[in-house]
């Protein structure tokens, strides 16, 4: 009641303006696919099995091939027949690998994308990568051995429980490591520089003729094809023990990644 005798509203003032909210606050969630979580999982232990499987093919080419080496030169007929067939079911064994191999490739690269914009809302800071690392740096020569594990070593830390509620800040940095994430990929790459030398060798034992299908290889050098196909049956092995570790890993990475 005003001192006229007459009653006024209440004079309103404007809320002052809110603080604009953080850009991790901001950011749109994307859910990590549970269902590309278990694709990736499944074709690393496809591939561990199609490695292994090419183990035991090389176990049985090896000494087919070294027999028919060996054997007198115009009666070898038997040993040959055997070494083909030995052969061709080794080849098939690496088509196998290479096939789950490419597969898994591409899953990996949706599944970086994916899993690093799952994490930005948890408003780490001090991040070294992307989403478009995560897919790009696959593609970059040389780099392409390093880079794709920094980014899921970045990937894995924001994710640890331990960084407690958002904003996690750059406390993230500090968590250790998943020892079978590193095993992985030591292994991985282990796997690849093996199975490098061994086509070397296996290049340097044979002569390429033809070209596309009509392609054949002649082996020039028996004992020295042997010794390639034997680092190759290494090269596999390594690549089997790899993906049964990344499968682990992966395992771990799920636990912490989806709900």
């Amino acid at each position: 009641m005003a001192s006229d005798g007459k009653w006024y509203p209440p004079e309103s003032r404007p809320a002052p303006p809110s603080a604009p909210a953080p850009p991790w606050a901001a950011a749109r969630a994307t859910r990590l696919s549970p269902g590309l979580h278990t694709a990736v999982r499944v074709f690393l232990y496809l591939t561990a099995g199609a490695a292994g499987l090419a183990v035991v093919a090389l176990g049985n080419a090896i000494p087919k091939m070294h027999d028919w080496w060996t054997a007198p030169a115009g009666s070898d007929a038997d040993e040959l027949a055997a070494w083909q067939e030995a052969s061709d079911l080794w080849a098939v064994a690496a088509g196998f690998v290479g096939l789950a191999g490419l597969v898994l490739f591409i899953l990996l690269l949706v599944w970086g994308s994916q899993a690093y914009r799952s994490l930005e809302p948890t408003g780490a800071g001090g991040r070294s990568w992307s989403p478009g690392w995560a897919v790009g740096a696959w593609f970059i020569p040389i780099a392409a051995l390093i880079i794709p594990r920094l980014v899921l070593s970045e990937i894995e830390r924001m994710a640890h429980p331990d960084n407690g509620p958002s904003p996690i800040g750059e406390r993230w940095r500090q968590q250790p490591l998943l020892g079978a994430g590193v095993a992985w990929w030591v292994l991985l790459l282990a796997a690849g520089v093996t199975g490098t030398i061994a086509m070397g060798i296996m290049s340097a034992g044979s002569m390429l003729s033809g070209t596309g299908a009509e392609a054949v290889t002649t082996i020039t050098d028996g004992d020295l094809y042997r010794n390639g196909l034997v680092v190759m049956s290494a090269a596999m092995a390594l690549l089997g023990v790899a993906q049964v570790l990344g499968g682990a890993y992966f395992r771990a990475l799920g636990e912490r990644l989806l709900p």
